[in-house]
């Protein structure tokens, strides 16, 4: 796409998360929900077994207080684990829930991953009852501004949002949730992903030579990828509701680090509570009242592009194909096969 195709992307996209995105977004939707509100109903989640990822700030820490202080057993995929037993701790004390167990993980290594799940099965190795998981959300990742990489070799973002943070974990906890009833998967994406579609895996994975390394659009095509991943999945899972989302433009202290004082342009922005209760609602509301593949925000499905420019339409569209070969290619990256390319070329 030219220089003003992306102007005038970028425009659109603006003002269209001025309006939907926003605080003042927020007030609106939420116009719409039933009353008495989902949440001022007493829901009992006490039997209900989840996984936050990037569970101990934000949106995630959010959230975990949510599930906490229902009942659910929560168990919390951290990066750091002294601010994440911190962070246990606070929501044991507002909520009297001990269900919350800690598992040191960085979402963006494969390792770290595979060995999260496995402490997971552990902790969930009763003799009078089987494994369960009702819910995985994956909300782990970052957005930075210089290209980092992970213990892997991987560039950060990819990593943590999508490759690792969301595929490979994703995977390992599908045929649990295939045998958990009701249960769902929800991948904590961005309206970022409504700038761009899927690229070339080079691109992606920023390893192509031809660009120089761009944090905001890193994020936006992982996210974009989060979106076409949970529609595969929707498709190829129909006994687990799916999912991608987006929390809105939330004071968030990862939007803090990633925007500084640019952050003035998201405002208003969403409380915690106001980016994360359309997250919250996913984990525990009724199954038959979720759309599968659908990419959510404020509890409604929303649209996945924005085609009302000349300029824009169908940039933002992939093709069956494209989502063949991304998945073939995660398949291979992230099962030990290294760093491939698009010909299939370890790098």
């Amino acid at each position: 796409m030219g220089f003003i195709g992306r102007v005038a992307t970028t425009t659109q996209f603006y003002f269209h998360g001025k309006k939907h995105f926003t605080r003042t977004g927020w007030e609106s939707h939420k116009q719409a929900y039933p009353t008495p509100d989902f949440f001022e109903q007493n829901l009992d989640l006490s039997d209900r077994v989840y996984i936050v990822t990037g569970a101990n700030s934000g949106v995630g820490k959010e959230l975990v207080h949510c599930l906490a202080s229902r009942g659910a057993s929560v168990h919390m995929f951290c990066r750091n684990r002294q601010r994440a037993e911190a962070c246990r701790q606070d929501i044991i004390a507002q909520t009297g829930n001990n269900r919350l167990f800690v598992i040191e993980v960085d979402a963006g290594v494969e390792q770290d991953v595979r060995r999260g799940w496995a402490e997971f099965l552990q902790n969930q190795s009763q003799p009078k009852s089987s494994p369960r998981l009702d819910g995985l959300i994956c909300n782990a990742g970052q957005l930075l501004h210089e290209k980092t990489l992970t213990r892997d070799g991987l560039e950060v973002t990819f990593a943590s949002h999508f490759l690792m943070g969301t595929y490979l974990l994703g995977t390992l906890a599908l045929p649990l949730l295939r045998q958990t009833p009701n249960s769902r998967l929800v991948a904590v994406s961005s309206g970022g992903m409504l700038n761009v579609k899927w690229p070339s895996w080079e691109v992606a994975t920023a390893t192509s030579t031809d660009e120089s390394y761009n944090g905001q659009l890193a994020y936006a095509y992982a996210k974009r990828g989060q979106v076409l991943l949970c529609e595969r999945w929707a498709h190829e899972n129909p006994g687990v509701k799916i999912v991608s989302c987006h929390p809105g433009w939330t004071a968030t202290p990862g939007v803090e680090q990633a925007y500084g004082s640019q952050k003035r342009f998201l405002e208003p922005l969403r409380s915690l509570w106001e980016g994360t209760e359309g997250i919250a609602w996913l984990c525990v509301a009724p199954a038959e009242e979720i759309e599968s593949g659908a990419f959510y925000l404020d509890r409604q499905p929303q649209a996945k592009h924005l085609g009302c420019c000349f300029l824009t339409r169908g940039f933002t569209h992939n093709t069956a194909e494209d989502v063949d070969e991304m998945m073939h290619l995660c398949e291979k990256w992230a099962t030990g096969g290294g760093l491939i390319d698009s010909s299939n070329q370890v790098l």
